[in-house]
């Protein structure tokens, strides 16, 4: 599943970062909202979260959670290790999943990001470049196995950089999904005709994912 971008509230970011700025890391483990448009994280995909600051709407980049699990009071995942990074100079470049950019009138950028959207590939380089590289991500093990001769794009450590969100073989559409237990990852691909029963097909593999690990 792809990663996600979401917003965090003027009033709560200096709540829970006040006299933070660019350089600071913010070490948050939590983003308060069960928004429908965040059920792709159930299968796997980080979160970034962006806040916009006054009084020049500078958009900021706060944290990105990986290891996402969900309760009641939202998401939870390891604690950030990104800094609070500033990110308005690369608003022209952002295109989304969807393949749209960010536009919005003088004012109204915050509300432009009330709803979470998907990122693509290229948005996730980028942000990740001006935070200083994705090697301050945790980086959990990934036990995927190697498949040399599989019919959709191998997922294991040294092929995942190079596959795709999405594949197609036989007709049917497969989108890449994950779950995470105990610092190690497992990737598979997720019919796309099932992705409404993502969260429960993701928790019955994280309970294979466990035993496996248990013997």
């Amino acid at each position: 599943m792809p990663d996600m971008l979401a917003i965090i509230s003027k009033a709560v970011f200096e709540k829970e970062a006040a006299g933070k700025k660019p350089g600071d890391v913010l070490a948050s483990d939590r983003y308060r909202s069960n928004s429908k448009h965040l059920a792709p994280l159930a299968s796997g995909g980080r979160l970034f979260l962006v806040t916009v600051r006054p009084p020049n709407e500078e958009l900021w980049l706060v944290a990105v959670l990986e290891g996402l699990r969900q309760d009641d009071d939202g998401w939870l995942g390891r604690p950030n290790r990104i800094p609070i990074t500033d990110l308005t100079g690369l608003i022209p470049q952002i295109r989304f999943e969807s393949g749209k950019g960010l536009q919005a009138a003088k004012g109204a950028l915050g509300m432009s990001l009330q709803t979470p959207r998907a990122l693509s590939a290229a948005d996730v380089a980028l942000f990740l470049q001006a935070a200083g590289g994705d090697g301050l991500l945790s980086g959990p093990t990934n036990l995927t196995a190697h498949e040399e001769h599989a019919k959709l794009p191998c997922l294991c450590r040294r092929c995942l950089p190079k596959s795709p969100e999405r594949a197609e073989t036989g007709g049917l559409t497969f989108l890449r999904a994950h779950v995470e237990t105990d610092g190690r990852v497992l990737y598979y691909w997720l019919p796309e005709e099932l992705s409404p029963n993502a969260r429960a097909i993701a928790q019955s593999v994280r309970g294979a994912l466990v035993a496996r690990i248990g013997t």
